[in-house]
């Protein structure tokens, strides 16, 4: 009886011992600071960066800081420091709660910074700091990365985090913008065979941008008015082996989205010429990816060929010609034909840039080509990088009209 009586004392007590244990080290809401936006820049002092902190309030906005808050949403720091990491505790000399990069959403590095060498090891500092995730955005802007951050003021987002959570997801989404995580930078980087591709986005505006289709722009060249904020997001940064090489606009960017499996684009609407109508005019329509594309390589010679099947789906939403698709099945695949021409020519131009100009494929072809080889050191001897600029590259859309919108009756103009 003692000893039951013993071990239930002992039980307890382990009991009431854990329940102890676990918030020794909590924290509230409010004795952090929250970088939500970190900006890099070079800095003037040799060695040096220049680091820009966007700190977010979380009690702004929240049910926890109530309605009548006087407290600004935001604050933003600058300053020139060795590393990004040991910057935190430097930044606390004027900031006065807990610096911390648990809830880091965006890195902006300035174009200039992008292009230097010394880019490279500095970004690799955020594999070191715990508090940094792999799937934290890379995004490069074309002014400094302070300027970026003091110029950015979202009108319709009181709380910067969700700005950037919005921008960057719809961006995403429509194909825009790629998705570029620390992650895929770093994978990019381990291969040694593929480009990167970060997003863009500029708040200075060009002053007198010409006039392009709607997914021809790159950031700051779409001229737009009203009462809203200067920051856009559009296009890319292509990066060699970590650094900076070139740019690519919405339309390229969209095409490396659908050409990457592993990017998540759900459906972006696109103008095309009518085929039926002049070269004036045209018609809206639905681009959706449903599934992943067909690759088949032949890696053996001196050229490798490579084919590509794009299966794409397409719902027309807009009928410039009022041809009655549904009464004309001859005209609907006229329709189909001219959107697979149309969608090949622009597929291959982007795919003769990157094998000329960027000398590198901008998603990870490389990964699909390792299977045609027995081992690793046999794919090492081929040579993806100087093997990729002179394949015979062909891409096929696999196009599959599912909707051809409403199809009305149009009153003749001259009938009463």
């Amino acid at each position: 009886m003692q000893k039951i009586i013993k071990v239930c004392k002992l039980f307890v007590f382990m009991v009431i011992i854990c329940s102890m244990t676990g918030c020794w080290d909590r924290e509230e809401l409010e004795e952090n600071a929250y970088v939500i936006g970190l900006g890099l820049d070079r800095s003037k002092y040799d060695g040096k960066i220049k680091v820009t902190m966007l700190i977010a309030n979380p009690e702004v906005g929240s049910l926890q800081g109530g309605g009548g808050s006087t407290e600004k949403p935001r604050e933003i720091i600058s300053f020139d420091a060795n590393d990004f990491i040991a910057a935190k505790a430097t930044a606390n000399s004027v900031i006065s709660r807990d610096i911390s990069y648990e809830l880091l959403k965006v890195i902006i590095v300035s174009e200039d910074f992008a292009k230097d060498q010394d880019f490279v090891p500095v970004i690799f500092d955020t594999l070191k700091d715990k508090e940094i995730r792999t799937d934290t955005y890379l995004a490069v802007c074309k002014e400094k990365a302070f300027e970026y951050f003091k110029k950015n003021k979202p009108r319709m987002e009181t709380r910067p985090h969700k700005y950037f959570q919005f921008m960057i997801k719809h961006g995403i989404d429509n194909g825009l913008i790629p998705d570029s995580t620390l992650f895929r930078y770093y994978s990019a980087m381990d291969r040694g065979t593929d480009l990167f591709i970060a997003m863009y986005t500029t708040t200075e505006r060009e002053k007198n941008p010409k006039f392009k289709e709607e997914d021809q722009y790159t950031a700051g060249q779409l001229n737009v008015s009203g009462d809203l904020d200067n920051t856009q997001f559009t296009g890319s940064a292509v990066f060699k082996n970590g650094v900076m090489i070139d740019k690519l606009n919405g339309l390229e960017t969209r095409i490396v989205n659908i050409l990457d499996d592993t990017t998540d684009i759900k459906d972006i609407i696109v103008d095309m010429p009518d085929p039926f109508s002049d070269n004036t005019k045209q018609m809206a329509a639905r681009i959706m990816k449903t599934k992943n594309n067909k690759i088949k390589m032949n890696v053996r010679g001196d050229k490798s060929k490579i084919d590509i099947t794009v299966p794409l789906n397409v719902v027309i939403m807009s009928n410039p010609s009022l041809v009655n698709y549904a009464q004309e099945p001859k005209k609907q695949q006229v329709l189909k034909e001219h959107i697979a021409k149309n969608t090949k020519s622009i597929f291959e131009e982007l795919i003769k840039k990157t094998q000329t100009e960027l000398k590198g494929s901008p998603y990870p072809l490389s990964v699909y080509a390792r299977k045609y080889f027995k081992t690793y050191q046999e794919f090492q001897q081929y040579n993806w990088k100087k093997s990729y600029p002179k394949a015979e590259l062909t891409v096929k859309p696999d196009i599959k009209i599912i909707d051809l919108g409403a199809q009305k009756k149009v009153l003749n103009k001259k009938e009463d």
